[in-house]
């Protein structure tokens, strides 16, 4: 009876403990899956190969050749189709992630590097990341006596409908319109650390990886001599809450890719009641408390000195 075996297992088994036998010590890994994978037999290391450090002992299991040879015939394209599923990308971020979705869709992703990579590293691509944090965005100026000083990046809409940077009103303007021109919609770009399209990017490439190990498992499903392998354990979107882990169970015509992947559905909405307040949303509302009170003081204590 053969031995089930997560797929993700079974890669670190193959390409770190036995596609490495029957070559030179110091050989990469990465040379030595690909060498696999590309060719579909092992390289015959003799003369020139030999560099005198030796090789590693033995000959590969017969099942990781096998695994070798699916890996090279796993799609190093991957594509999102529209936004809607990149937006799946960002959970609860979706909502300061527009910039970032725009970029992602016109990103490409190598899933078969993603799994050789991981498997050969014995990890996985990071998903879990810290809150964002905004920050207003800031530009350096010299003042009037050409002192160095920083004041917030603020854009508006000139009378022709383009984006324009804006200078602050002076004099009798301040005393007109405040500070900017209200009716050219000013703005102050916030920058969020760490970046929104940081995460993106990781999770897509951590979604990649999943997808390659799922065709995989499928497409190496009952291939080995003592091996069955099973769908990967983990997620294929750990951030999304209240997703259902995934079957352990094949089935046939599993994705390929990106592109045909039906991904999960979003979670289910709260009953109707008090709006939920986001981390961020709580952090912002916090930060303007404490500005506030800090502001309070100052007054206080300036009334105080006077």
């Amino acid at each position: 009876m053969k031995k089930r075996i997560d797929i993700e297992k079974l890669l670190q088994w193959a390409m770190r403990e036995e596609l490495p036998k029957g070559k030179p010590v110091t050989a990469s890994a990465w040379d030595v899956v690909m060498s696999y994978g590309q060719l579909g037999a092992r390289i015959q290391t003799s003369g020139h190969g030999y560099d005198g450090f030796g090789f590693v002992p033995g000959a590969p299991h017969e099942d990781a050749v096998i695994v070798a040879d699916a890996v090279g015939k796993i799609s190093d394209e991957a594509r999102f189709e529209d936004a809607d599923n990149v937006g799946k990308l960002f959970g609860d971020l979706v909502a300061i992630a527009e910039d970032a979705i725009a970029s992602l869709l016109k990103a490409q992703f190598n899933p078969r590097a993603m799994i050789i990579s991981k498997a050969i590293g014995g990890a996985r691509p990071p998903w879990d990341f810290e809150c964002p944090t905004p920050r207003q965005m800031k530009a350096t100026f010299r003042d009037s006596i050409g002192a160095l000083r920083d004041r917030p990046v603020v854009y508006g809409t000139d009378a022709q409908g383009d984006t324009v940077m804006l200078m602050p009103n002076r004099g009798r303007a301040v005393a007109r319109d405040g500070l900017y021109d209200f009716r050219m919609s000013p703005r102050s770009p916030l920058h969020w650390d760490p970046s929104v399209l940081h995460i993106g990017h990781a999770r897509a490439e951590y979604f990649a990886w999943h997808c390659a190990l799922v065709t995989l498992a499928n497409d190496l499903a009952g291939k080995l001599k003592e091996f069955e392998p099973t769908a990967p354990a983990v997620r294929a979107m750990p951030w999304i809450t209240g997703q259902v882990a995934a079957s352990r169970v094949l089935s046939d015509g599993l994705p390929p890719g990106l592109l045909t992947v039906k991904l999960p559905l979003q979670p289910k909405r709260h009953a109707p009641g008090k709006p939920i307040e986001s981390e961020i949303e709580a952090r912002m509302r916090a930060g303007a408390a404490a500005r506030r009170t800090e502001l309070a003081k100052e007054r206080k204590a300036s009334s105080a000195h006077g």
